[in-house]
């Protein structure tokens, strides 16, 4: 039975995000949420390394948002995490749950007994000799990984119920209608320490990549670059954007911000490099990342392609807020996976 309300809490490389999403006549809004900083090094590159650090910055941000329900649901997305496309003989999803373990070995490269698995149904065809079968998007979480996570939640007194991939996260939050997509989108969410890139045709994943790359890799080069504290480094980098000045902060934000654009055209060019791929009409970026000045354009300009901010708020509205237009438009970009994984826990 679906839940009239769910908590999403996303746990990033520099903060920690968490989305209540309620059903209100069918129609789901936001009606709480928030954000907390982390300290340096308490979550790297998407891994919670310091289990206390991270559980004493949720326990704030619950108790600074005012949130009393304890269920939450989880996201990760790091390098110990492997999305794969795999064909299975066709099972009912409730037998291929169960039979997941023994059907996957070949596919993954970490031994199922210490793995978590997941998987969403992408399509059902007949294989060679007639045979029915199933196309999945597997997904396979080091299962040590996954217990840091999980136990950061609940040294914060929560009860995590479930565990999703963020890339699914976010296509849930931007795509709240896919029947009105017409043909594929790449949805690209640029966050601190780690960038998830998805490609999904009418709401179906096609293709998902993990990037240990994302907007405090341009911070930690202005550091370096500049010689100066990570908090200027990342007011210039706000203030600078991708401007077209021929200083050494022009040079160094510059270089980086083109090692993650050609990532994400490699990975374009990956995907559509695959046999049967929808082509891709639009991206939209999220994520804090997305807020960098002039990042829009530069994607779009290597892309050759329509590239836009996606806006979780259009599908799931903020109900009751005492922020105003500018201040939710500011606060959106980075809530995109919280929110999507909120959106999660009311099907669940």
């Amino acid at each position: 039975m679906a839940r009239r309300s769910a908590v999403g809490l996303d746990v990033g490389t520099h903060a920690v995000h968490v989305a209540q999403v309620s059903l209100e006549r069918g129609q789901p809004v936001v009606t709480n949420f928030g954000g907390v900083a982390l300290p340096e090094n308490a979550v790297r590159e998407g891994e919670v390394v310091d289990v206390d650090t991270v559980a004493a910055a949720i326990s704030q941000l619950f108790a600074d948002a005012g949130i009393r329900d304890r269920r939450v649901h989880i996201g990760v997305s790091n390098q110990r995490v492997v999305v794969r496309q795999v064909d299975l003989p066709y099972m009912d999803e409730e037998e291929l749950r169960g039979a997941l373990r023994f059907q996957v070995q070949e596919y993954i490269p970490i031994p199922v007994e210490e793995a978590e698995l997941d998987f969403q149904t992408m399509d059902e065809f007949t294989g060679d000799g007639g045979a029915r079968m199933l196309r999945v998007m597997l997904v396979a979480a080091h299962r040590e990984m996954v217990a840091t996570h999980v136990g950061a939640a609940t040294r914060a007194r929560l009860r995590p119920v479930s565990v999703d991939l963020n890339a699914f996260a976010v296509l849930r939050a931007l795509v709240p209608d896919p029947e009105s997509v017409a043909g594929g989108e790449m949805l690209v969410d640029v966050g601190a320490g780690v960038t998830n890139i998805l490609v999904h045709e009418r709401g179906v994943p096609r293709f998902v990549r993990i990037l240990v790359l994302g907007g405090g890799h341009i911070t930690e080069a202005l550091v370096g670059g500049l010689a100066v504290p990570y908090h200027e480094a990342e007011a210039t980098k706000a203030q600078r954007g991708l401007d077209t000045g021929d200083d050494e902060t022009a040079r160094i934000i510059d270089a980086r911000a083109d090692q993650f654009v050609d990532e994400v055209r490699g990975s374009l060019d990956y995907y559509l490099a695959q046999t049967g791929t929808a082509q891709v009409a639009r991206v939209l970026l999220t994520g804090g990342g997305a807020k960098l000045r002039g990042l829009p354009e530069r994607l779009s300009d290597t892309l050759r392609m329509p590239v836009e901010v996606g806006h979780a708020f259009q599908g799931v509205p903020p109900r009751g807020s005492v922020y105003g237009r500018e201040e939710l438009a500011e606060v959106e970009p980075v809530l995109t996976t919280a929110i999507g994984l909120a959106l999660g826990g009311l099907t669940a």
